[in-house]
C-alpha cells in the first residue's frame, strides 16, 4: 500500500503551527515554574511581615498589662508587710484580703477582660486573690483540684528570672483559654530579693482579636506558644491536614527545652512562618494554606490559555496563507512534470516563480529536458555504431588458456628465482580463474569446492597478511556431495570483507564446517567479527529468485542463494544467525545428492 506524503503547503502549516504550538507550551511550562516559585517567596515575604506586626501589637498589649500589674508596689504599706512579716506578724496580712478586688477595679477595666488576680508571698501563701467568676475560677491555685497549669508557675518560681513569665492554659469549667501573666515582686536594690509574686488570667480574646485583624482568610491558622508550654491561643478554620500539622508543631514546641525547634517553609500544602519574640518567651506560629496563593496563578494561567487559543488561531489563518503563496509555483511545477511525463515532452515550466531557488529549478528542469532529448538522440546513433563493432569486440576477448598458460610461465620463473610466494600465489590464482571460468558443468562436489575456498583464502593471506585462523570441519561422508559450482567462496569472501575486516580483535577466526543432519547437507561458515543485522539479510534471502542472477541485478550471497532455490527448491537455501558485535553463522542447507561415476573418472 502506497503511503501518503505531505505535500509542501501542509509541511509548511505544520511546521508553523508546530512551532507557535511549542513556544505556547514553553512559555506555560515556564510560566507555571516561576510564577510558583516567586509565589512562594512573595507569599513567605508577606506572612513574615504580617507576624511582625501581630507581634508588635501583642507586644504591646502585654506591656499595658505589665504596667499596670506593676502597679501593686504603690500598696506601699503591703508590700512592706510581705516584706517584713514573721509568724507574729501572718496575721496582719489577713488584712489585705480585697486588696485584688481593689487593684482590678482601680487598674483594669473591662476590655482588658481580667478573669482573676492571685497576690502570694514567699512561702506560696495566699494574700489576696479576686475573680470575676467566682464559680469557674478558684480561690486558691495551690489548694483546687482544678487543672490551672500549676506546674509552669512551680518552675518559673524556682528559676532566677525576673521577668514576667506568660503561660497558658484551658479552664474548663468557664470553657475558656486563658493567658496568665506572673509577676515576681522584689527589692530593687543591689541584693534584689524577692518577698512574693503576683499572678494576673487573662481572657485570650484580645489576642485572638489582635491576630484576627492581621488575617485575610479564615482559612490562615494562627496560634500564640510559648517555648515549653502549651499553646495560648489560636485563630483560623483547620482542615484534617491542618489539624495534625497543628498538633505534631505545638508538641513539638511545648516538649523543646534549650533551642526553639527550627520549622520548614512547607509542611504538606500549607507554608509555614514563625515568629519568635524580643521581649517575651513566646512565639508567633501561621499556616498558611498554598491553594490562597494559587488563586492569583490560576487566573493568570486561565487568561494565558485564552490568548494561546487567540494565537493559535491567527497563526492558523496566516499559515494558510502564506503557505499557499508559498507553495502556488511547487505545484505549478510538479502539475508540470507530471504532464511531461505522460507524454508531453514539447511542454516547458515556467520559470517565474516568487523565490530565486523556484526559478533556478525551473530553468534546470527545462535544461534537463533538452538534454535528455539531445542524450536519446545519441543512443539510437551509439546503437547503430555498436552493432557495427560487436563482431570486432568478440574478436578481441582473451582466450582463457593464454591465460592459464602466462599464470604457470610466471610460476616457473618464480620457482627458478627461489620466489616461492609468488609462485604459490601464481598457482593460486591459475586454479582460481580456471576454476571459476570454466561453465560447462554448474555442478561440482564439496571437495572441489573447498579447494578452490584454500586457493582463494591463500591468495587474500598473501594480500592481506596471515592474520586469520582457518578451521576446518568436514566430515569424511560428505567430500563427495553434489553442489552448485562457486557456493561457498562468496560467502566466504563475505564473512572476511564484512566481518572480520571491520573488527580489531587478535584472535580473528574463520570456521568452515561439514555434516550430515536430518537428511540434508548441511555446511557453515563462521566468523568472530563485527556482526551484521541477521533478520534483514534473511528477509532479503527470501525475496532472491533466479530471474534476478539472469538479468544480472544481484551478485555474490544472494546469487548463491538463488541458484540453490532455483535447483532444490524453496525449502533449501541460506540463512544467517548473527548480532552486532558477536560474529556471524552463514548456515548453508541442500540436499544429499551423490557424484556419479562418470564424474568421479572425469576428476
Amino acid at each position: 500500500m502506497k503511503k501518503n506524503k505531505l505535500t509542501m503547503h501542509q509541511a509548511i502549516l505544520g511546521l508553523v503551527i508546530g512551532c507557535t504550538l511549542f513556544a505556547i507550551v514553553a512559555q506555560t511550562v515556564v510560566f507555571e515554574v516561576i510564577s510558583r516559585q516567586q509565589i512562594r517567596r512573595e507569599s513567605l515575604l508577606n506572612n513574615d511581615e504580617t507576624l511582625e506586626r501581630i507581634d508588635a501589637e501583642i507586644n504591646s498589649y502585654i506591656h499595658e498589662n505589665i504596667v499596670k500589674m506593676q502597679s501593686i508596689y504603690n500598696e506601699t504599706q503591703m508590700v512592706y508587710d510581705m516584706r517584713h512579716h514573721t509568724n507574729r506578724k501572718r496575721r496582719k496580712l489577713l488584712d489585705y484580703y480585697f486588696t485584688a478586688w481593689h487593684l482590678s477595679e482601680r487598674r483594669f477595666d473591662s476590655a482588658d477582660q481580667l478573669l482573676a488576680m492571685y497576690i502570694y508571698d514567699n512561702e506560696n501563701n495566699l494574700i489576696t486573690s479576686h475573680r470575676k467568676q467566682p464559680y469557674n475560677y478558684p480561690h486558691d491555685l495551690y489548694d483546687t483540684e482544678q487543672y490551672v497549669n500549676v506546674s509552669h508557675l512551680k518552675s518559673y518560681l524556682k528559676s532566677d528570672d525576673y521577668s514576667v513569665m506568660l503561660s497558658g492554659y484551658h479552664n474548663e469549667e468557664a470553657d475558656q483559654d486563658v493567658i496568665r501573666f506572673v509577676l515576681k515582686l522584689h527589692t530593687y536594690d543591689y541584693d534584689r530579693s524577692q518577698f512574693g509574686y503576683m499572678i494576673c488570667d487573662f481572657d485570650t480574646q484580645n489576642i485572638s482579636n489582635i491576630m484576627s485583624k492581621y488575617i485575610s482568610s479564615r482559612d490562615v491558622y494562627v496560634w500564640l506558644q510559648p517555648q515549653g508550654d502549651s499553646p495560648i491561643s489560636q485563630v483560623g478554620n483547620t482542615t484534617r491536614e491542618e489539624s495534625k500539622i497543628f498538633t505534631d508543631l505545638t508538641k513539638l514546641v511545648a516538649t523543646s527545652t534549650d533551642e526553639f525547634p527550627e520549622f520548614e517553609d512547607e509542611y504538606g500544602s500549607f507554608y509555614l512562618n514563625s515568629r519568635d519574640s524580643e521581649k517575651y518567651n513566646l512565639h508567633t506560629i501561621m499556616l498558611t494554606p498554598q491553594s490562597l496563593m494559587m488563586h492569583t496563578q490560576s487566573a493568570l494561567a486561565r487568561m494565558l490559555i485564552v490568548i494561546a487559543i487567540i494565537i493559535i488561531l491567527l497563526t492558523l489563518f496566516l499559515g494558510t496563507l502564506i503557505s499557499g503563496y508559498v507553495y502556488r509555483p511547487v505545484k505549478q511545477l510538479s502539475k508540470t512534470i507530471i504532464q511531461i511525463k505522460n507524454g508531453d515532452t514539447a511542454l516547458r515550466a515556467k520559470t517565474d516563480g516568487w523565490s530565486e531557488e523556484l526559478q533556478v529549478m525551473g530553468d534546470e528542469f527545462n535544461e534537463m529536458l533538452d538534454q535528455i532529448q539531445e542524450m536519446a538522440r545519441e543512443e539510437y546513433e551509439s546503437k547503430v555504431l555498436m552493432e557495427r563493432t560487436q563482431y570486432k569486440v568478440l574478436q578481441a576477448q582473451i582466450n582463457p588458456h593464454f591465460l592459464y598458460n602466462t599464470l604457470d610461465t610466471m610460476s616457473g620463473i618464480a620457482v627458478s628465482q627461489n620466489c616461492t610466494m609468488v609462485s604459490g600465489l601464481c598457482q593460486s590464482l591459475s586454479a582460481i580463474f580456471r576454476y571459476s571460468l570454466d561453465i560447462s558443468d554448474t555442478q561440482s562436489t564439496l571437495q572441489q569446492e573447498m579447494a578452490h575456498v584454500r586457493n582463494y583464502l591463500y591468495v587474500m593471506d598473501v594480500r592481506n597478511g596471515n592474520t586469520i585462523k582457518y578451521t576446518y570441519r568436514i566430515d569424511s561422508d560428505t567430500l563427495e556431495d553434489n553442489i552448485p559450482r562457486i557456493t561457498l567462496q562468496p560467502i566466504v569472501e563475505n564473512a572476511l570483507q564484512h566481518g572480520l575486516r571491520n573488527t580489531r580483535r587478535k584472535d580473528k577466526e574463520l570456521i568452515i564446517s561439514a555434516m550430515h543432519r536430518d537428511e540434508k547437507l548441511v555446511i557453515t561458515i563462521e566468523d568472530n567479527g563485527a556482526g551484521m543485522d541477521a533478520e534483514a539479510m534473511n528477509e532479503q534471502l527470501a525475496k532472491a529468485d533466479i530471474s534476478r542472477i539472469e538479468m544480472g541485478r544481484s551478485i555474490g550471497v544472494m546469487n548463491v542463494n538463488a541458484r540453490v532455490r532455483s535447483v532444490y527448491g524453496e525449502d533449501y537455501g541460506i540463512h544467517f544467525e548473527s548480532s552486532p558485535g558477536n560474529g556471524t553463522r552463514a548456515v548453508i542447507e541442500l540436499p544429499i545428492v551423490k557424484d556419479s561415476s562418470d564424474s568421479m573418472a572425469a576428476v
